[in-house]
């Protein structure tokens, strides 16, 4: 294969990115990198050589991930509410608590999986400039 796309490299095992960064006199220390780290390197060494496509996917799904996070944090703000009110009733419904501390922890979980994706997502971006 000679042009990589960022899901070719994420297809990859670490074995084969291991393999596939050792052509690259550039990557140092890939025996010690993690997955993200090695695809990251690959991705440097790849465009430097004119062997990496980026897609013009990428932006349309960071404004994507970028909305629907600004979209849930007010969900989640409206849920921190709600707990506290549910705090400050003297005999409170433990059922309700849970419920709302559950949802809570669940968009706090996807909040942050979308950031990680964002920044994922800005650093390929940044390959492409």
């Amino acid at each position: 294969m000679d042009k990589y796309k960022v899901n070719d490299l994420k297809k990859l095992t670490v074995v084969k990115l291991r393999e596939l960064a050792a052509e690259f006199e550039e990557i140092v220390g890939a025996t010690g990198m993690n997955k993200e780290k090695l695809i990251e390197e690959l991705s440097n060494a790849l465009k430097k050589r004119d062997r990496f496509i980026v897609e013009e996917v990428h932006s349309k799904e960071l404004e994507k991930l970028e909305a629907d996070r600004l979209r849930l944090k007010p969900e989640m703000k409206t849920w921190i509410k709600q707990k506290k009110e549910i705090l400050t009733q003297k005999d409170h419904d433990l059922a309700k608590l849970k419920e709302v501390r559950d949802k809570i922890k669940r968009l706090r979980r996807r909040i942050h999986r979308t950031h990680v994706r964002e920044e994922q997502l800005k650093k390929i971006l940044k390959l492409k400039s």
